[in-house]
């Protein structure tokens, strides 16, 4: 995955990532630093009252951590 090309995660691709991981909401909370109440308003349905969208910066830190991307620490 290119980090040059990410965009703000729809719900339903905030879970498929973490099926794909096989890791709960809880997990994926403490990996990001947010509470679990934040973690359950970005994966609510889009219009529902509760929805806020994931920050793409949490986003891509999830992923970090998950491997689904790598970091170049040096910047080359």
């Amino acid at each position: 995955m290119d980090t040059t090309t990410l965009t703000l995660p729809t719900p339903d691709e905030i879970r498929n990532v973490l099926k794909k991981h096989g890791i709960t909401r809880e997990a994926a909370a403490g990996l990001v630093h947010v509470s679990l109440r934040a973690f359950h308003n970005w994966m609510a349905p889009e219009g529902s009252p509760h929805h806020r969208a994931m920050p793409l910066s949490a986003w891509e830190l999830l992923l970090i951590k998950l491997g689904e991307i790598e970091v170049d620490r040096y910047g080359q």
